[in-house]
């Protein structure tokens, strides 16, 4: 089907603010307007709250949350759909805003590598840095299309399941014929080689802007979900051998201490969730399983009857509430790193190694004084350590759920998980189609070639 009517929908506003001169300068070329100065595509390249959207339903679907009961009746449909694992998260009358916003960035990106190159009024080295930022974005948001609309990468398999369409031009009349997971895999790996193969900066003025350093820790987080820990491991020490800082808890006064986003040492690449999501309630047995000199509870975490409606009791993600440029950050970052190398020693049978960096880690985490160390003396060991270190350093980031559906491949990590929603028992079995959250109907039947 070559009429595209949903990217019509999505893109339309976009392409009524590049009319705007001002805004950007543009030209119009037939029924089409274009970029005309390289300075316009710098200013595209910056539009942060476009260019950075995520998604982030599943964010509510992951074992990390924890509706109360009384919390329940005061819930959207779309949050209560995604909480029971339903087939269908929508109403009619209801747009996926994860699919707009990261097709969004896709097209951002794609407007960018089509025109760039060619723009006026810039150096070669400008038009050079702003296409080779363009394929980091892209890949960073099929990177989320695949885990959010398709099944689980398996390194055992041909990973020929249907997952989202590949776009690669800035077109607005095309087909959307979904790719398979591997397709799109592909795709992401090959996008971010794009990114280093056109001198990708190695260090911008600002986190939020794409650099060498992100690519490798992108390209750690993509073979981690692709089970190639060898080449995860590899891209998470050139990232870590670039940048390590990590913030030190133990100096903090309370919550409201953590430092603005551009002045955070451990954000690489800054991405964040629709805001919506922040301060989800979390699962006691989450909020249990921190002990007493973990400051992580009080910084991470905030109390769920603070500024919000409704209300509950509980505790939910406290960052975003904490430092508000900050949002709910998935982007990469240096504990990640520290973690996806921990993980990847771990399973390489270098117990030594992955006990150190979840060390280096830790050290940063607990009350001065305590004893934060941790050992182990098996590969089994070792993992479950780094698998509990990650539930509590991502808390209600959404991670959790990528973490669940690539531990479904390993019989060991399996684990069927219910829920209670409104009196009614939900179960979420090990690979089931709960995991795949499903493309919206009202975009399948604009555009039936989405529902094959």
């Amino acid at each position: 089907m070559k009429f595209l009517k949903s990217t019509l929908y999505i893109f339309l506003p976009l392409l009524l603010l590049n009319s705007c001169r001002d805004y950007v300068e543009v030209e119009q070329v037939g029924n089409n307007r274009i970029l005309k100065y390289t300075s316009d595509y710098r200013a595209l390249a910056n539009n942060y709250n476009d260019i950075t959207s995520s998604g982030g339903i599943y964010l509510i679907a992951n074992a990390d949350v924890e509706f109360p009961t009384t919390y329940q009746n005061g819930v959207t449909t779309i949050w209560g759909n995604s909480y029971t694992w339903q087939d269908r998260i929508y109403d009619p009358s209801q747009g996926d805003s994860d699919w707009t916003g990261l097709y969004k960035a896709v097209y951002y990106s794609n407007v960018i590598l089509d025109g760039v190159m060619d723009s006026e009024k810039g150096s070669d080295a400008e038009k050079k840095e702003i296409y080779a930022e363009a394929f980091v974005h892209r890949a960073f948001a099929y990177l989320q299309l695949v885990n959010t609309y398709a099944p689980q990468f398996d390194p055992a398999s041909a990973n020929s399941e249907k997952a989202v369409p590949i776009l690669l031009k800035p077109e607005l009349f095309s087909s959307l014929e979904r790719s398979t997971v591997g397709q799109v895999y592909d795709q992401i790996v090959s996008d971010l080689k794009s990114a280093l193969e056109n001198g990708i900066q190695d260090d911008p003025q600002f986190n939020v802007l794409p650099s060498k350093r992100a690519v490798y820790a992108l390209l750690a987080r993509t073979y981690l979900l692709m089970g190639q820990y060898q080449l995860s491991l590899e891209n998470a020490e050139k990232t870590l051998q670039m940048q390590n800082g990590l913030i030190d808890l133990k100096t903090f006064a309370s919550g409201y201490s953590y430092p603005v986003l551009i002045q955070n040492p451990e954000v690489i690449f800054s991405k964040t969730l629709l805001l919506a999501y922040n301060r989800a309630p979390l699962s006691n047995d989450l909020l249990n399983s921190f002990g007493s000199s973990d400051l992580r509870y009080d910084y991470y975490t905030i109390a769920g009857n603070i500024a919000i409606s409704p209300t509950y009791t509980g505790r939910g993600f406290g960052i975003a509430t904490y430092s508000y440029t900050n949002g709910i950050n998935i982007g990469v970052s240096v504990p990640e790193m520290y973690l996806i190398a921990a993980e990847c020693y771990a399973r390489s049978g270098k117990i030594a190694e992955a006990v150190n960096y979840l060390n280096i880690l830790r050290a940063k985490r607990f009350k001065s004084g305590s004893a934060y160390t941790v050992s182990a003396t098996t590969n089994k060991e070792a993992l479950d350590l780094v698998l509990t270190e990650r539930q509590k350093e991502f808390i209600g980031r959404g991670f959790r759920w990528f973490d669940q559906k690539r531990l479904n491949l390993d019989p060991v990590y399996q684990k069927t998980y219910t829920r209670v929603f409104k009196g009614e028992t939900y179960t979420l079995a090990p690979n089931s189609d709960g995991y795949v959250f499903p493309i919206n109907q009202n975009y399948i039947d604009l555009n039936p070639e989405l529902g094959k």
